[in-house]
């Protein structure tokens, strides 16, 4: 990883840190087709939780996002290793790994609003 994203990872794991205790949706693309997010050559993953750490560890070299859903400790992580760019905005983060000439995995995290019964922790019929 280039110094540059060094400094952008920083930004992303602060961003995503000031929406600790608060509802998240992470969605994950990969493609077989880098450079494109093709549907012919994508998978698309989604999932909501209560985001409740981020952090980065030195030994593998990963972005560990973790949270609750339903009761239970749900998380993601990625490979800072193969990260290719990432962008920070209020609303979101996004960052690309790319895995070869073969594969990429394009990850957007963002931040969703408050919505009564949509607690992804709350018991079933709440």
């Amino acid at each position: 990883m280039n110094r540059e994203l060094l400094t952008q990872l920083a930004s992303l794991v602060e961003r995503l840190n000031e929406w600790q205790g608060t509802m998240v949706e992470v969605i994950e693309q990969i493609t077989r087709s880098p450079g494109s997010l093709d549907r012919h050559h994508t998978t698309y993953s989604s999932f909501v939780m209560r985001l409740e750490f981020v952090g980065v560890a030195f030994s593998g070299a990963s972005l560990m996002v973790l949270g609750k859903a339903l009761g239970r400790d749900v998380g993601y992580q990625a490979s800072c290793d193969f990260l290719e760019r990432l962008s920070v905005k209020p609303d979101g983060v996004t960052f690309v790994e790319r895995f070869a000439r073969v594969a990429e995995r394009h990850t957007t995290i963002r931040q969703l609003s408050a919505s009564p019964g949509t607690e992804p922790d709350a018991a079933p019929g709440a």
